[in-house]
């Protein structure tokens, strides 16, 4: 545990006091001019690319009106994946790795781009204004809307188009109904895209993760569209992998039940998907999509649908599956001082495991001489009441988790994770951290600015060496050019003695 750094900073800035924490914290307080930070969501106006021959290439974007230099090395959070700035110009049909599509003049989806796409898209951005006066950003998210949802019962399956017909449920007044397709490429969760009729106006860009099953029961049991029609069998979506009634909601795809009311299932294949069913109740995530150009018709392309169903797995068997609903990482950050300021390292992390018996590994992902090494934050129990087979957990605030980590993990203990269902991973569930803990002025006005955003602690952006696979290739980005830099020599020890990256 290190030395809690808020004693290297006073809360009271008096003269006195600065000049006692000085001396405490002599050779650890370094640079003491911070770049002001910024966090800004709007819509793409402008979005260019430096150099399109290079696969890491730099650039920039318009967003809210202010100019933001987008770095090299730098990796674009999509719905479901990462990708590379030349990638987003790769048009809404990227390719993967033995086949990319050329990198294109205009990524169609700015507002300035004659080719744009009817809706607009939503950027989020956070980085830092640098001693040159730019905007340099450490973290981008790209979405057509970060918040988009819906909901409602399955009432009708096209599964010729992959398409589910979602609205009230069977006998009510309304008939309205929304058309939601997953976001496929591959197949993982259905007909792939190609397959679908209809299927070329998909922007696969924003394609459901292929790793992980974003389509899935609350408890995180990995769920399918069939590719054909019952009563034929589709094998990577068989029927045999819902119970029938009253228990198509809650059951235990095995022969020995999790729990109580959850009763077992001895023809269940949990090495294969559950098939989503008229009846169901979802939640879907994505963006509206026009059937063709001009038509003025839209369907929802969905990178994450939830049913509300209960699907374990019988206690100690594997395959079993777990899922991640919220990952939150605080990065502390250097004190300045003569800044009051709150950071902090705290960990959150909430999510559901289909094995309610099993512990639950809690882990960071690491880089360590370029390759992805797990570190251990805490291994939980699932809760035995309530929501069974959720696992939640705050690990203290001033706990010391750095350095900060691109992803987080979640495993079931013991598990010997291996590829199912088609190509998802089981037993464990690999994602982005959803939100980040900057650190905050406790006075305002003192200095006349947000705090930095601390970017050196983030060593997959300052250090680089991250292998990532994007688009079915593997990159490791190096560095950001130009950093976003906090104010702080990156080189130097943190106020407790310690180096962040080494």
């Amino acid at each position: 545990m290190r030395t809690d750094p808020t004693l290297c900073f006073p809360s009271i800035p008096a003269r006195a006091v600065i000049a006692a924490a000085l001396a405490m914290c002599a050779g650890g307080a370094i640079a003491q001019t911070p770049t002001a930070s910024f966090s800004m969501l709007g819509y793409l106006q402008e979005l260019k690319i430096d150099n399109p021959a290079d696969e890491l290439s730099g650039g920039s974007m318009k967003i809210n009106g202010i100019d933001v230099v987008l770095p090299q090395n730098l990796l674009i959070t999509m719905p479901g994946q990462y990708l590379a700035l030349s990638d987003v110009f790769r048009g809404p049909h990227p390719g993967s790795a033995s086949a990319l599509a050329p990198v294109q003049g205009s990524s169609g989806l700015a507002l300035s781009d004659a080719n744009r796409q009817p809706i607009p898209f939503e950027v989020q951005v956070i980085g830092n204004i640098v001693p040159s006066g730019e905007y340099v950003a450490g973290n981008v998210k790209l979405t057509q809307q970060d918040l988009n949802a819906g909901a409602g019962f399955i009432r009708a399956i096209d599964y010729a188009k992959g398409e589910l017909l979602i609205g009230p449920g069977p006998g009510a007044i309304g008939t309205a109904t929304a058309r939601v397709r997953i976001n496929d490429p591959e197949g993982r969760y259905g007909r792939k895209n190609s397959a679908k009729a209809g299927g070329g106006a998909f922007d696969e860009r924003f394609a459901a993760d292929s790793g992980n099953a974003p389509i899935a029961a609350e408890t995180g049991f990995p769920m399918c569209i069939p590719r054909i029609a019952p009563p034929a069998i589709d094998p990577m979506c068989p029927l045999v992998n819902r119970a029938p009634p009253p228990n198509q909601g809650r059951f235990t795809c095995g022969p020995i039940a999790a729990e109580p009311f959850a009763p077992a299932l001895p023809g269940c294949k949990p090495g294969a998907m559950a098939p989503l069913l008229v009846g169901d109740y979802v939640t879907y995530a994505g963006m509206l999509t026009e059937d063709s150009p001009g038509s003025n018709t839209y369907f929802h392309s969905a990178h994450a649908v939830h049913a509300m169903a209960g699907i374990y797995t019988s206690p100690g068997a594997d395959p079993a599956y777990v899922f991640i609903e919220e990952a939150i990482v605080g990065t502390l950050g250097e004190p300045y001082v003569d800044i009051p300021q709150e950071e902090t390292s705290r960990v959150r992390i909430v999510g559901f495991t289909t094995d309610p018996s099993r512990r639950v590994e809690v882990l960071l992902v690491d880089i360590v001489g370029g390759a992805d090494v797990e570190r251990q934050v805490s291994v939980l129990q699932p809760r035995p009441v309530a929501q069974i087979g959720r696992v939640r957990i705050t690990l203290p605030a001033k706990s010391n988790f750095l350095p900060v980590t691109r992803e987080m993990r979640i495993r079931v203990e013991g598990h010997t994770s291996t590829t199912v269902a088609g190509g998802l991973d089981s037993g464990q569930y690999t994602a982005p951290v959803a939100e980040y803990i900057f650190p905050e002025n406790t006075r305002f006005g003192r200095p006349r600015l947000p705090v930095s955003v601390p970017f050196e602690n983030f060593c997959f952006l300052s250090k680089g060496g991250q292998t990532i696979n994007v688009l079915g290739r593997d990159l490791t980005p190096g560095p950001l050019v130009p950093f976003p830099e906090s104010g702080h020599a990156l080189s130097q020890p943190r106020s407790d003695g310690t180096r962040v990256c080494l």
